[in-house]
């Protein structure tokens, strides 16, 4: 008996502690150049691991010459499909006397099943001749 007291024990604490790891989404740290000329930049990709409908970016550096804002939007992998998973117009505003720019952004075309895999697009939307720089933080939830 005193063996199946210790086997509840030791599930209840395993079961808690994936129950625990789960409900934190993965966070990654970026840095990178948006092109010129108003392009963009697959940045980062990360693996879903939450049911969560949007994704959390934060800018701490922005280079001058995109204004004052960036674009963000998620994709997935997907040749025969769209693989945008939000629209490419989600502005982030970056504040340079704080040096921060917050944003959650929706999953407004196709929230992804926990799992997938998610890129990170940013785009300088600005029309100049030369790459901005940029880095910060986000989670696809």
């Amino acid at each position: 008996m005193k063996n199946k007291g210790k086997l509840v024990i030791a599930t209840l604490v395993v079961s808690a502690i994936f129950t625990t790891t789960s409900v934190f989404a993965v966070t990654a740290s970026f840095s990178g150049s948006l092109p010129a000329n108003q392009g963009d930049t697959e940045i980062s990709t990360l693996v879903k691991s939450s049911d969560m409908p949007g994704f959390n970016i934060i800018i701490s550096s922005l280079g001058s010459g995109s204004g004052n804002y960036v674009r963000a939007w998620a994709e997935k992998d997907g040749f025969w499909t769209n693989p945008n998973l939000s629209s490419p117009y989600n502005n982030i505003l970056y504040d340079s006397s704080s040096n921060n720019g917050w944003v959650g952004v929706s999953y407004d075309i196709e929230v992804p099943a926990t799992g997938t895999k998610v890129t990170l697009n940013l785009d300088n939307p600005v029309n100049i001749s030369s790459s901005v720089t940029v880095s910060g933080q986000w989670t696809p939830n």
